[in-house]
């Protein structure tokens, strides 16, 4: 009897191994030979299985931004990277992809899997109902919404001004990302339920929530090749997730918080003199299909986390070169106090911070070198096929450019690497603008953009108006700022995280503060 079961079970095992390869074998002819995009050139293997990518993403972390652009040097400037997507180097195409509302275009699902942020609007692929999520979400994020929340980025601001000033004379280091995270997540918490948790006046500027925010990030770039690992991570019990801890035990938490956040302003305990992002939406028309807690969990996470990292990071690159190259920070102090000194000594409105062409051009090198993310952001033109040059690319296609490779293209920003503020002021006709695209562009551009610049204008003068470095101060600032144990390495990307990481082992821009 065991002898039977032994030889059918064999055969059965052998059985199963031959389908498989069957099956594997003709998937790769498939994607080889009669794909829709089988005539794109690239490398065979990567075009036969995501194992190729995932190599360089997974096993390698992060380093397949840097196979891409060898691929396009070898292979040229539209490449097929896995078995399903597309990437164009050429900025002139960038428009194409990341279109206006007026032409459909999707997420890639294969992408948004590895979020595991269900029916937020980063995961979102239709077009049509993610033209309704965001209409829901539009209204405080316009200019005038903008303006209105002015006092709260305001008290944000000089919160963290008073945090710096008495770390003074500190011997520990100030880590700068996490200050400035600290800042930007205080801000977007009190945009989405009118509140915040004051990180800003936390220990070490609370860094946790900045450290979730990053993980969870990173952990896409593995489930997305994986998607069922957060599905089960995130069914587990509570205790469990807590149990196993790292990143797992964070996210378990920031679920609650938030799940306490919404129940918060759904059951109208939570106050507020305003109205905020989550209590219009509960109070919405949208179907109650949409208002379910774990979908605004999601959209949560997704525009608190946004909000936090890009503005900080850019903010923190803008930082270390300013500290590194005096000549960039004398002329950032010296336009900031002739144009305060022009007002009798009375502080700038943010109206008055945007005409001002040498603080606006340090932004915007901040955001240029900061990338606002460094992953591929593909799309699919579902109705429709895109033509570049000689090549057409079949309706329903994924395919990106991307910022990094833009941000850093010479033949548009000379010298691309290094933190020149004066090639925005050097360019008169305002031709660069097209090419730096940290928000992204088209009909998903980041919904924040007036919000992150509005931060980035009235903290960065608050930074500089109250400290100089060693090199160069002036008649009423308050404290000194001097990198500590820091190079360009801390914050050059050396790894696509979804986010930009710097080198590893890196221990961030730290600044110290003295008098």
């Amino acid at each position: 009897m065991f002898d039977f079961f032994e030889r059918n079970g064999a055969q059965s095992f052998g059985a199963i191994l031959v389908l498989i390869s069957l099956y594997l074998t003709i998937q790769g002819i498939a994607r080889l030979y009669f794909s829709p995009i089988a005539k794109f050139p690239g490398p065979k293997l990567a075009a036969l299985t995501y194992w190729y990518e995932f190599y360089y993403n997974v096993v390698l972390r992060g380093k397949y931004f840097i196979k891409i652009q060898e691929l396009h040097q070898q292979y040229g400037p539209i490449i097929r990277i896995n078995p399903h997507e597309l990437q164009v180097c050429d900025p002139e195409f960038f428009d194409t992809v990341y279109t206006g509302p007026g032409q459909k275009r999707e997420r890639d699902p294969w992408h948004t899997a590895g979020l595991a942020l269900a029916g937020s609007i980063l995961d979102t692929v239709p077009h049509d109902l993610h033209r309704k999520r965001r209409a829901a979400l539009s209204p405080f994020f316009s200019m005038a919404s903008t303006r209105r929340m002015l006092p709260v980025v305001e008290e944000r601001v000089e919160a963290l001004m008073r945090q710096l000033v008495a770390l003074k004379g500190s011997e520990a280091p100030v880590n700068f990302l996490h200050a400035l995270a600290a800042f930007s997540n205080d801000v977007i918490s009190e945009y989405c339920f009118g509140k915040s948790s004051h990180r800003v006046e936390a220990e070490e500027f609370d860094p946790s929530v900045h450290k979730i925010e990053v993980d969870s990030a990173q952990a896409s770039i593995v489930s997305r090749h994986l998607p069922l690992i957060p599905k089960i991570l995130l069914s587990l019990p509570d205790y469990i997730a807590v149990f196993l801890g790292g990143g797992l035990a964070g996210v378990v938490l920031q679920n609650k918080i938030f799940n306490a956040d919404i129940e918060g302003v759904r059951n109208r305990s939570s106050k507020t003199d305003r109205e905020t992002i989550f209590h219009h939406l509960l109070e919405s028309d949208l179907p109650e299909s949409e208002k379910h807690n774990q979908r605004l969990i999601n959209e949560a996470i997704v525009l608190i986390g946004a909000g936090s990292h890009t503005v900080a990071w850019a903010l923190t690159v803008a930082t270390y070169h300013m500290l590194s190259n005096t000549s960039i920070l004398r002329n950032l102090k010296q336009e900031l106090s002739a144009a305060k000194k022009s007002k009798g000594g009375k502080a700038l409105t943010l109206l008055e911070l945007e005409k001002l062409p040498y603080l606006t051009a340090v932004i915007k090198e901040g955001l240029r070198l900061s990338y606002g993310t460094s992953s591929r952001l593909p799309r699919r033109a579902p109705d429709s096929v895109l033509r570049y040059k000689d090549w057409v690319i079949p309706a329903g296609t994924s395919v990106s450019v991307s910022i990094v490779m833009m941000h850093h293209d010479e033949s548009i920003f000379p010298d691309s690497k290094a933190f020149r503020p004066e090639r925005w002021l050097e360019d008169k006709s305002g031709r660069l603008d097209k090419y730096m695209v940290a928000f992204s562009a088209g009909s998903r551009v980041c919904l924040g953009v007036n919000l992150a610049w509005a931060e980035l204008y009235l903290c960065l003068t608050a930074i500089y108006s109250t400290f100089g470095c060693k090199a160069y101060s002036e008649e009423g600032d308050r404290g000194v700022l001097e990198l500590f144990e820091t190079d360009v390495g801390d914050v050059e990307m050396h790894r696509d995280l979804f986010f930009p990481e710097a080198k590893d082992g890196s221990k961030g821009v730290r600044v110290k503060i003295t008098s």
